[in-house]
């Protein structure tokens, strides 16, 4: 895990959540400066697929808890997204997702949060559009760029980032 998911486990925890981080790469986290070869080593040795993964450990934690829910940022939230369309999750918060664009076919299954960087490499405004008004999926859009939760990353954005935290908190509030 880098810094970043580190300190969001420890912002979930203290608000009270049990917190599951799966190690997804099956190796240590890469650095911030390797993050192509990090999305290339992705896609090569996990891929999009491993959200079966996911939903598999998302029905084991359901066995001892009320509820569970998903949440993910940039690959992750494609992760989460793709999980969305699971009877195992009771909500998914997708953050910057942006290969979400190559499964717009999921249909949420249980509450989800999709949180957009306006200023991504790719066409925001084609997605949401091709995504908004499905049932059960809210999305929101931040000027920010890619990452703009990160504390680490060059897309930080500080108001960004906090106003991206109060929607994801009251989404789970309201769950």
């Amino acid at each position: 895990m880098n810094e970043f998911v580190l300190g969001e486990r420890r912002r979930y925890e203290e608000a009270g959540f049990d917190v599951f981080c799966p190690n997804l790469l099956g190796r240590p986290s890469f650095r911030y400066e390797e993050s192509r070869e990090a999305y290339d080593n992705f896609v090569a040795g996990v891929g999009f697929d491993v959200h079966k993964r996911v939903e598999d450990l998302a029905a084991q934690l359901g066995r001892c808890h009320r509820k569970v829910f998903v949440l993910g940022f940039s690959v992750g939230a494609t992760i989460a997204w793709r999980c969305s369309g699971s009877s195992f999750c009771d909500g998914v918060v997708g953050c910057y997702g942006s290969r979400i664009r190559d499964y717009v076919d999921v249909a949420p299954t249980c509450p989800t949060l999709l949180l957009f960087a306006q200023r991504d490499s790719f066409d925001v405004d084609s997605l949401v559009g091709r995504l908004e008004g499905r049932p059960r999926l809210s999305v929101c859009r931040f000027d920010a760029c890619h990452g703009f939760m990160d504390p680490f990353s060059r897309g930080y954005d500080a108001l960004q980032a906090r106003q991206a935290q109060t929607a994801i908190a009251r989404f789970l509030a309201a769950l």
